[in-house]
């Protein structure tokens, strides 16, 4: 069995909402997670609550932490909820109650064929439901067979199968078998069977077979121009602004590496245009304007043919004011480049574009790695940036390089500071670099203060905790607070049990959620306040 990945509690606070943890820690200690299972990077576990069913839960990890978790339970309020809490607490306090299994695929491995066969059969006649599912998934099935064919032939893609399988998904649940049974789970489930279709397709673009990624593709956007589900996914679900815009990004891609006659060209433009108009009315940065883009401004375009040609960091690729799109369809070209292993356009355009981030990554994948953090010290130009540079680094086992690079991107203005500060903070906390992560604490709390930020801080400074905690309240009562950002500072306040700004900020804003937890907690110390903001709420 592999090594567990390492989870602190202060990343578990950072995925709940601070009741979630609190309650999901409650649900620890009263001992209602049952049956952890880990195989491999996967925990499956069962949580007792209020439904007489246990609640089933599935979290998916890696060597930096929390993937993807999954509860069967209705909760929607932000972060992850108590049955998720529970279960990862255990997983870090507990680790002897965790049965360790292998992974289903290395069950499945050696496993005789027909004894598969057998077993499949078996399944689908104890849950009947997936047999219509099954019988879809095996008739798309084909691209995948295909993908590794020596002699580089497109397979023959069923359109029409594809485009049954995603009138199957998106069918409403009372008219085929299901364990869902609210909106938003549905869209998102929904958006994970759908899922599996885009990784079709992009697996069959990583093989450079853009046509046959397009034959996927293509079905599938055109049946999710579906009103009825398009208005129930936007208005319950914020994942499906995702998948639509991986659905765009692989079909620029796809479209960059297909050859087409100029009528094909034309006939895809027509289609996207379509696509975006209609998706216009739900977004004003409409999805398949990537795509759109890429068809007409395609390899030929000769802008893109000077930037890609050395000394190029001149180029003017836009023609004047860049669209809202435009760095996600160039990094749909660059990600074609590296496949194509066109190493040196692509770090001309990469660099033309000033696509920092893009451009050093591939230095450190390509083991110009001296050049890379020369460059970054040179180019760097936002924390955003850094962080993406430190990663690499680290990537390849140049530990203190991200390090360096890391503190240097704290001194940078511009996006991503508090997530470059909680990187380091995390990563050098297990450096021996107990001052390093102090300091980075205090940063990703001053530059974006949360309850989970303000917690790793108190865990970080030990006795000098009294002085440091003093700081980072006086930092956060000078600030500005919004209606947006009241209710996390309230949450740190009373943490802290500072009523008095807690206080202030609920008389400023009247929304229940900020005034709510300040009642909760106030009322023995303050009863008449209590009682007249109560009224007032009434």
């Amino acid at each position: 069995m592999e090594q567990a990945p390492t989870i602190t509690e202060a990343a578990i606070r950072d995925l709940a909402r601070p009741q979630s943890y609190d309650r999901g820690e409650k649900y620890y200690k009263q001992g209602a997670v049952r049956e952890v299972t880990r195989r491999g990077n996967r925990l499956e576990a069962a949580v007792e609550g209020s439904q007489y069913e246990p609640y089933q839960i599935q979290i998916e990890l890696d060597e930096s932490g929390v993937v993807n978790t999954m509860c069967s339970c209705l909760y929607d309020h932000g972060g992850i909820c108590k049955h998720r809490v529970a279960v990862l607490l255990t997983y870090i306090r507990n680790p002897d109650e965790i049965s360790q299994r292998p992974p289903i695929s290395k069950l499945v491995a050696d496993t005789n064929p027909a004894e598969l066969r057998d077993l499949l059969v078996a399944l689908v006649e104890r849950r009947p439901d997936l047999a219509e599912w099954i019988e879809s998934r095996l008739e798309t099935a084909q691209s995948e067979d295909t993908a590794g064919d020596s002699t580089n032939q497109s397979p023959d893609i069923n359109r029409d199968s594809i485009r049954r399988h995603v009138q199957y998904v998106l069918q409403p649940p009372n008219e085929r078998e299901s364990q869902v049974y609210d909106t938003y789970a549905t869209v998102e489930t929904d958006v994970e069977e759908l899922g599996e279709l885009l990784d079709q397709a992009r697996a069959a673009i990583e093989a450079g077979d853009g046509e046959s990624a397009l034959d996927v593709l293509d079905p599938l956007a055109d049946e999710l121009m579906d009103e009825v589900w398009l208005a129930l996914s936007y208005d319950d679900s914020q994942g499906i602004f995702e998948f639509f815009d991986d659905i765009d990004t692989a079909l620029a891609e796809a479209l960059l590496t297909a050859n087409f006659a100029g009528s094909e060209r034309d006939d895809w433009e027509a289609k996207l245009r379509g696509w975006k108009n209609e998706m216009s009315s739900y977004t004003d940065r409409p999805p398949y304007s990537v795509a759109l883009a890429v068809v007409q401004r395609d390899w030929d375009c000769d802008p893109i043919q000077e930037a890609m040609k050395p000394g190029s960091s001149d180029t003017d690729l836009w023609d004047g004011e860049h669209p809202w799109y435009a760095r996600d369809v160039i990094r749909a070209r660059l990600n074609v480049l590296e496949r194509q292993d066109r190493i040196e356009e692509y770090l001309n355009l990469a660099a033309a574009a000033d696509l920092t981030d893009a451009y050093v990554t591939m230095l450190v994948s390509e083991g110009r790695i001296d050049e890379a953090i020369e460059y970054g010290q040179q180019h760097l130009q936002s924390p955003d940036d850094s962080l993406t540079l430190a990663k690499a680094l680290r990537s390849h086992d140049r530990p203190q390089a991200a390090l360096e690079i890391a503190q240097y991107g704290l001194t940078l203005d511009g996006s991503g500071k508090a997530a470059l500060a909680e990187w380091l903070r995390d990563r050098v906390s297990s450096m021996s670099e107990p001052e390093v992560a102090l300091e980075a604490a205090i940063t990703a709390f001053k530059a974006s203060p949360t309850l989970v930020s303000y917690q790793a801080t108190e865990e970080l400074a030990g006795e000098d905790w009294p002085a440091i905690r003093e700081e980072l309240l006086e930092a956060l009562a000078n600030r500005d607070t919004t209606q947006r950002s009241a209710q996390r500072y309230v949450e740190i306040f009373l943490y802290a049990e500072r009523y008095d700004e807690a206080i202030a900020i609920a008389d400023r804003f009247s929304d229940y959620k900020v005034v709510k937890p300040v009642a909760d907690a106030v009322f023995e110390e303050r009863p008449q306040w209590t009682i007249d903001a109560c009224k007032a709420q009434a």
